[in-house]
């Protein structure tokens, strides 16, 4: 559908704003000093879209890999959560082993390779991550581009789903980690990392915090852009404690980070818990720590939270799980609950 508006008055006469809105197509406007130029513009641009199916000398079908990568960042992923956003534009770089094709180009076997090469290089869970945004894009562009084209992601075998890692760190090793944080070159490794085994937020997450999320009073942190949906935190008094431990003595702007400097690379603004990643695994190789990754100090906060009798529902909340059976992994940490639970009833029958 056509229509034509007067965007202002002047001395020099009226300019009017020619815009065309059909479904399936992106809208299209323009700007005339006649509002028969306008009117011509309109009409034939809507003719173009309903027969041709598109405007221009490329047709949609005929678009490059790299433009609808492009097209898909700056429209599509950029509306999305920050850290969404954020963790499809370091995905991004793994795509361009497509760069030079038309999405038409890319065939299964084509994706199939990239499969492969990807499956040589990374962990099977970040290859699906890729396979899912590319599928994405292809998806994308179907649907809302209406480029004619089939996804080649749809009938090619993905990795094996890995089962899903829960490694926490005992009592002692707690200990011994704390102790070597204090020994980093990130002078604020201890902080960040007690905040996060009192807290079971994301790394990202505790990374990026900014003081404006803190509620002293409240004992509440406030994530607004998370990677599920926008949740409070509770905080311990330990945790309140060595948030107070940070406050600049000379103030602080409300937006500024807790724990990244005011102005971080861009690699800390796209993942922020790289910030802490090198000093945080030299801790981890002085306290002689086996197998223990960062994001385990969210499974070691979930891990206790549970041990000490916190129900499910709860920790989901806490954790911003978005389905309770994100969370049924921790379930066999309540084997010895259960135990005492049935030997109550041992006498029965006796």
């Amino acid at each position: 559908m056509a229509t034509i508006k007067t965007l202002k008055r002047s001395k020099k006469g009226d300019v009017y704003c020619a815009e065309v809105r059909i479904k399936g197509h992106p809208n299209l406007s323009r700007t005339f000093d006649r509002k028969s130029d306008a009117l011509r513009w309109a009409e034939d641009t809507e003719h173009a879209l309903r027969t041709v199916g598109y405007i221009g000398k490329v047709s949609p079908n005929d678009m490059l890999f790299d433009d609808a990568l492009n097209k898909y960042l700056a429209e599509t992923s950029s509306k999305k959560a920050g850290s969404t956003h954020r963790r499809e534009l370091y995905q991004s770089r793994s795509l361009h082993y497509f760069s030079g094709r038309t999405l038409k180009e890319i065939t299964p076997v084509l994706a199939a390779q990239f499969r492969e090469k990807r499956s040589a290089e990374v962990q099977p869970a970040t290859v699906i991550k890729d396979l899912n945004l590319l599928s994405h894009i292809y998806t994308t562009a179907i649907r809302e581009w209406g480029v004619e084209t089939t996804n080649p992601v749809s009938i090619i075998r993905k990795p094996k789903t890995p089962p899903g890692r829960l490694r926490f760190l005992t009592s002692a090793e707690i200990v011994r980690l704390l102790e070597e944080s204090r020994k980093g070159h990130r002078p604020n490794l201890y902080n960040f990392i007690l905040l996060q085994l009192h807290t079971g937020m994301r790394p990202s997450e505790g990374a990026a915090l900014t003081w404006r999320q803190i509620d002293f009073d409240g004992r509440i942190i406030d994530l607004q852009e998370t990677k599920t949906d926008p949740r409070r935190v509770p905080l311990t008094v330990p945790a309140i404690e060595t948030l107070a431990d940070l406050v600049p003595s000379s103030g602080f702007d409300c937006n500024d980070y807790v724990f990244l400097p005011k102005d971080p690379k861009m690699t800390h603004r796209l993942r922020p818990n790289q910030y802490f990643r090198e000093s945080f695994e030299a801790a981890v190789k002085r306290a002689s720590i086996d197998d223990f990754h960062m994001h385990d100090l969210r499974h070691t906060a979930a891990s206790y939270m549970i041990m000490n009798g916190v129900d499910l529902r709860t920790v989901a909340d806490i954790l911003g799980h978005k389905t309770i059976s994100m969370t049924m992994r921790y379930t066999h940490l309540l084997d010895d609950h259960k135990l005492k639970a049935v030997d109550r009833i041992a006498s029965l029958g006796l």
